[in-house]
């Protein structure tokens, strides 16, 4: 037996349960509040007995850098992404180990949003790019409200490529849900677990939406302000802070498993 696989054999048995909250903005989202800088939502996390959160803004993920450098030496391990609005309309976590991955992805995004006649865009000034201590940079002028021209299986396939996991947000929510889109979770792509909102429980969803099937069921508080912050979170049994563990815990591989608090 190699090194490697002895450790990733010893690994399977030492699961840590980690409370994780994958879906929180920040003010460069339109709809975020001007509070949601990073040293604060770092704060509201720790306060919130958070391990694990997720920065994942729409359509962008300008200000995950920034969130990750606030919290070095907080002991919570941040993921940088962005919630991806594909050409259907749905909203998909797309989630990343590293910012370079991220911004792999949102160069792909970036290239590919929608665009409107003339200056029809109106929210340039409310897309807030900060530091780590919150300080103004720039104005995001993309038009990162707006869907792209992706569909679901292009976002899966890009962020699979990249070493990603996408996630469809709030899959229970009416306009830009998977089942209010779609009518159902299709076959393909193969996603590997689902996010409901704060208005059902997982049983609600399962009994709901047959098409959820035994697909693991994640809970985020989806925040946009920093009192939102682990109201509503998952615990996942993990070896390590990361996306390969997040996957394995969503095939319940060696004692991994998501959780619903």
């Amino acid at each position: 037996m190699t090194p490697d696989s002895r450790r990733k054999t010893q690994d399977a048995g030492r699961t840590t349960p980690y409370n994780a909250d994958l879906h929180i903005h920040t003010l460069l989202s339109p709809c975020g509040e001007i509070e949601m800088i990073p040293p604060l939502i770092v704060e509201a996390a720790k306060v919130a007995g958070l391990d694990v959160i997720a920065i994942a803004d729409h359509n962008s993920c300008e200000n995950a850098a920034a969130v990750m450098r606030a919290a070095e030496g907080s002991g919570i391990r941040v993921l940088p992404g962005m919630e991806v609005q594909s050409v259907e309309g749905i909203h998909l976590l797309c989630l990343f180990d590293e910012i370079e991955q991220a911004e792999a992805l949102q160069e792909a995004v970036y290239g590919s949003l929608i665009s409107l006649p003339g200056g029809a865009y109106r929210y340039s000034e409310e897309q807030f790019v900060v530091d780590w201590e919150g300080e103004f940079v720039k104005y995001c002028e993309k038009r990162i409200a707006l869907p792209t021209s992706m569909d679901i299986d292009e976002v899966f396939e890009r962020v699979a490529k990249i070493g990603g996991i996408m996630i469809p947000s709030h899959i229970d929510r009416q306009g830009t849900g998977i089942i209010d889109i779609l009518g159902m979770i299709p076959e393909t792509p193969d996603i590997n677990g689902l996010e409901i909102s704060r208005n059902i429980t997982p049983d609600e969803a399962r009994v709901r939406f047959p098409s959820v099937g035994n697909r693991p069921i994640f809970q985020n508080s989806d925040a946009h302000w920093l009192s939102a912050i682990g109201e509503r979170h998952t615990i996942l049994h993990m070896a390590h802070r990361n996306v390969s563990e997040i996957k394995l815990a969503c095939r319940g591989v060696g004692g991994r498993r998501v959780e619903n608090a």
